[in-house]
């Protein structure tokens, strides 16, 4: 096979992996927002900076903390004391945080000077991690209540910073288990894909050249919100963002969702020219046509053993890279089409007058 089929080949296999990609990357956005992943990871992080269950209970009832989290509650009626991880708001503003944590302090000063704050710092029952916090922000905050919240606040982004990470590295796992799920659903088996694409140079062709036109359309998936954009393909991080009302919000997830089932229509609607999904029909009488069509006939691959591991095989491979997301596939497709193409075409630096020979 010459260079221009094995890449072909590679092509093929990455735009395979794009479009499939999406439909994950939708799936896993379905997930987070359907289960509230981010706000009870959220939850659970305030939790333990807090520790003190009557301290979250005034935290949770200052009025810049509460209003928040009415207003993620999309025309539900919020709950009083401490919210469950489904009914916090997925995001905090570090600032808010800041200044809910000193007004919470002291339930008899909840407009606190600096002289408060170091008087709560003598309470026994204030919780150690708390404590520590605030005597860093004292002695750095150079004895002004501004300067005290700002410092507050940069340690809230710090923690949500590694918040974020560890986040992200649960999103991968569910990543995965949803890219299995879809590669098994779908039969995307890498294995059976590459030996078919190897055989069919038709086949091999017409997908590259869809991949191009793909990439010429510069066709994307849903837009992020400017809170998301950090998150990554399948990720979701803690990013402070402006709250929103309700109404805003219920229209937004509406919207989000709603994008979200378009994005994968279109992706499996442009995947349809691969050899993908599952046959219900018996064996084929011809025998070449039935070595062909085995791994896709659901009857033959459960009546035959012998077809599982290369089955395993290929939708394990196929589950590992959907996990890398879309945006990874994309940019790869666009090296390797530059590649096919003999690079990018450069921008004209001026029109090209008449009569001057090209």
């Amino acid at each position: 096979m010459s260079f221009t089929g094995v890449l072909d080949i590679a092509i093929s296999l990455t735009f395979l992996y794009l479009l499939i990609s999406l439909v994950c990357t939708a799936l896993n956005e379905m997930v987070a927002t359907v289960l509230s992943l981010r706000s009870r990871s959220l939850s659970a992080s305030i939790s333990k900076i807090l520790e003190d269950e009557e301290l979250k209970e005034r935290f949770y009832a200052n009025g810049l903390v509460k209003g928040a989290i009415s207003a993620s509650q999309r025309g539900r009626t919020p709950s009083s004391g401490v919210p469950t991880g489904s009914e916090h708001s997925s995001y905090l503003d570090s600032k808010t945080f800041a200044m809910a944590l000193l007004g919470s302090l002291n339930p008899d000063k909840q407009i606190p000077v600096v002289a408060d704050i170091e008087e709560s710092l003598k309470k026994a029952s204030l919780p150690t991690g708390v404590r520590d916090i605030i005597a860093s922000a004292l002695a750095t905050g150079k004895n002004d209540i501004t300067s005290i919240r700002d410092e507050v606040a940069t340690w809230f982004d710090s923690a949500m910073d590694r918040l974020s990470g560890e986040y992200k590295r649960q999103i991968k796992w569910v990543a995965f288990l949803i890219g299995l799920f879809v590669a098994i659903l779908l039969n995307v088996d890498s294995y059976d894909m590459s030996r078919a694409l190897w055989r069919d140079q038709d086949l091999r062709e017409q997908l590259a050249n869809a991949a191009d036109t793909y990439l010429q359309k510069n066709e994307t998936s849903c837009p992020l919100p400017e809170a998301k954009k950090s998150d990554g393909a399948s990720g979701g991080a803690q990013a402070p963002a402006p709250e929103k009302n309700p109404d805003e919000v219920a229209s937004q997830v509406t919207t989000s969702l709603a994008c979200q089932f378009d994005t994968v229509n279109r992706a499996l609607e442009k995947a349809r020219p691969f050899p993908l999904g599952w046959t219900f029909a018996g064996p084929l009488p011809n025998s070449e046509d039935q070595a062909k069509e085995a791994p896709r006939q659901l009857y033959t691959v459960l009546k035959q053993p012998d077809l599982w591991f290369g089955k395993l095989l290929g939708w394990l491979w196929t589950a590992v890279a959907l996990s890398l997301g879309a945006p990874f596939w994309f940019d790869t497709l666009s090296k390797f089409m530059n590649i096919r193409g003999a690079g990018t075409k450069p921008d004209k630096t001026q029109e090209k007058s008449p009569g001057v020979p090209q």
